[in-house]
């Protein structure tokens, strides 16, 4: 019985965070970013990936961590999740500050967040992995599509 699963791992500021594979497209570098007028100060813009519409996340801004240092060699993760009811995948592009490895986590041995410590909303985050001598917060992938994100991304897809 298969007791992990993989998970990237990445930097934002100086946290460690983690997303499991199963929700990555791919990783990319910063490619043109497009304005979205009136957007939310979080969403830089969006991308033309092979031909996808794709929201690009400040990380660091959503979760209210400051803001991600924009620079040649950023990078982005495309994540993505299947639509209910649908064969379409929701995109987002989440611009880090560093993408570090991929490491198989237990996800029974993740722990509760102490949430009262943290600014950020917590709904966007399921816990936390203990690797090595430090913590990683593991990324809720539907709660980062909610919102304002959402709607950005389904105006996407009816073109």
């Amino acid at each position: 019985m298969l007791t992990t699963e993989n998970h990237l791992i990445f930097r934002i500021k100086d946290q460690l965070f983690t997303l499991n594979v199963s929700h990555v497209r791919t990783i990319i570098q910063m490619p043109r970013l497009f304005a979205v007028p009136q957007a939310p100060d979080y969403i830089l813009g969006i991308i033309n990936l092979e031909g996808d519409v794709i929201p690009v996340v400040d990380a660091a801004k959503k979760i209210k961590m400051g803001t991600v240092e924009l620079v040649h060699q950023s990078q982005v993760i495309i994540m993505q999740r299947s639509l209910e009811f649908s064969d379409k995948q929701h995109q987002l592009g989440f611009l880090v500050d560093e993408v570090c490895d991929v490491s198989e986590l237990d996800p029974r041995k993740i722990q509760a967040l102490p949430v009262s410590k943290f600014e950020f909303d917590h709904r966007l985050v399921d816990g936390m992995h203990k690797i090595g001598e430090e913590f990683c917060m593991q990324i809720n992938v539907g709660n980062f599509f909610k919102g304002e994100t959402e709607q950005l991304l389904e105006g996407a897809l009816a073109r």
